[in-house]
């Protein structure tokens, strides 16, 4: 951590003392603010699917554990889960960058800061099929679930830019880019899940089964290292690509107003205000 730390440090303080050379040389400097709205609606059944996908062990695997609590002679024999989900979220960045080719150049790079918060919230009809493992007798469990992905994330981009006919008044823009979280996301991050549903069959006596937790995305993290599965996917940071399409309007020669659409590991619109020195 330290050695992170340590060459952020010089790389910030480089990028301060070879400024005043960059302006010499003709290079141009632009300083913005930015506020974003964040969604994975917009993916429709793509989300779901992928929601799906990932939800479908962990929650299978504590629904279990919450019947086998009473039944411990029940496994499962079938499992179907259905997932509907909605999401949220917003973002504030501050950036600085640099135009090479100065105040008409086309091509910039730039550095920013973003503080971000997104919310995804599934919800799952589940069925289970269970079976007791010495008398054979089969045992149904038909419930709901429910959960909350909060993630909160401090991160660093690195972008390039392109303004297309950046000459005139009002033009488009191309943002590529990407960078990382730092890791003390993993501990603001959580993970909140709830089920209830109905237990019933020969095997066992009618009741509802019912359970919650909540975890931050270290404490999951942890535990998936511990349990050796190497396939677990949070690792130590969260990566972040950026790809936007934007309109850049010139509202004096120094102030311009931005907004645009794209891609922030999710769908994203932003607006924002640059000051081009």
């Amino acid at each position: 951590m330290r050695l992170r730390r340590s060459v952020l440090v010089f790389w910030i303080a480089g990028v301060l003392l070879t400024a005043p050379r960059l302006l010499a040389q003709g290079g141009h400097w632009e300083f913005g603010g930015h506020y974003g709205r964040w969604t994975l609606n917009i993916l429709g059944n793509t989300a779901e699917d992928l929601l799906n996908d990932t939800l479908e062990d962990e929650l299978e695997k504590r629904i279990l554990e919450g019947i086998q609590e009473d039944y411990p002679n029940l496994v499962s024999m079938n499992y179907r889960q259905d997932i509907a989900f909605d999401s949220s979220g917003d973002d504030f960045g501050a950036s600085v960058r640099w135009y090479p080719a100065g105040r008409r150049g086309s091509f910039s790079l730039g550095v920013s800061v973003e503080k971000s918060k997104f919310k995804i919230q599934p919800t799952a009809g589940v069925l289970m099929d269970l079976q007791d493992t010495v008398t054979s007798e089969p045992a149904t469990y038909d419930g709901s679930a429910s959960g909350t992905a909060l993630i909160k994330a401090l991160s660093f981009l690195l972008t390039f830019r392109w303004d297309i006919f950046p000459s005139k008044a009002v033009h488009p823009y191309l943002t590529f880019g990407g960078g990382i979280s730092t890791s003390k996301t993993l501990d603001d991050s959580t993970v909140q899940y709830t089920f209830t549903g109905e237990l019933a069959g020969a095997a066992v006596t009618p009741e509802t089964v019912s359970g919650e937790e909540t975890k931050t995305l270290r404490q999951l993290r942890d535990e998936a290292m511990d349990e050796e599965e190497t396939d677990f996917p949070i690792p130590n940071f969260l990566p972040f690509v950026q790809l936007n399409l934007g309109l850049k309007v010139r509202l004096t020669r120094m102030v311009h107003l931005l907004v645009d659409v794209g891609v922030f590991d999710g769908f994203m619109a932003t607006a924002g205000l640059a000051i081009r020195l």
